[in-house]
C-alpha cells in the first residue's frame, strides 16, 4: 500500500508538473529565439497563455482523457512490445517513442520544430515513466498510470 501512495502523491503529480513545466520552457525559449530574430515582438507573458482552448466540456474531453488514453496505448504500450520483440533496449524505446509521439504532433499542430520540440520532450518524460513503471508494476498499472500524467500535464496546459 506504502508504494501505491507514493506513486499516487510524488511520483504521478511529479512528471505531470515536470511535462508541464518542459512545455512552458521551451515556449519561453521559442518566444526568446522569435524576439532575437524578428523585429515584432512577443510578449513574454505568451508563456502562460493556454492553447486557446474555450473550456467547455467538448473541447476538454480530447486533450484530457482521449488523446492520453490512445497516444499511451499508440506510443508506449504497442512501441514497447514492439521493442521488447527486437530487443531494443530501454534507452532506444525511449528515444523511438519520444520521436514517433512528436511526429504525430507534428503532422496536427502546424507549428513546425517548436511544436516537435516540446511534444518530443513530453514523450521522453512520458516514455521514462511508463518504461519505470512497467518495470515495477507490469504493463497494465504502467499504462494506466502513464496515461494519468499525460493527463495532468494536458490538464494544466489546457488551463494555465
Amino acid at each position: 500500500m506504502l508504494n501505491y501512495r507514493y506513486l499516487f502523491l510524488k511520483e504521478l503529480p511529479f512528471f505531470g508538473l515536470l511535462a508541464f513545466l518542459t512545455t512552458k520552457i521551451i515556449t519561453g525559449f521559442y518566444i526568446f529565439i522569435h524576439n532575437l530574430m524578428v523585429v515584432e515582438q512577443w510578449p513574454y507573458s505568451l508563456v502562460f497563455r493556454n492553447q486557446n482552448i474555450t473550456k467547455n466540456l467538448e473541447n476538454l474531453i480530447s486533450p484530457i482523457i482521449l488523446a492520453p488514453v490512445f497516444e499511451t496505448l499508440i506510443f508506449c504500450v504497442i512501441v514497447s512490445r514492439l521493442c521488447k520483440k527486437l530487443k531494443i533496449t530501454a534507452y532506444y524505446f525511449i528515444f523511438i517513442s519520444s520521436a514517433l509521439f512528436a511526429t504525430s504532433h507534428l503532422l496536427g499542430s502546424g507549428k513546425g520544430w517548436y511544436a516537435f520540440s516540446y511534444t518530443f520532450v513530453g514523450g521522453v518524460i512520458f516514455s521514462y515513466f511508463y518504461n519505470k513503471q512497467n518495470e515495477k508494476h507490469g504493463e497494465n498499472l504502467a499504462y494506466f498510470y502513464t496515461a494519468l500524467v499525460h493527463s495532468i500535464s494536458n490538464g494544466l496546459n489546457a488551463y494555465i
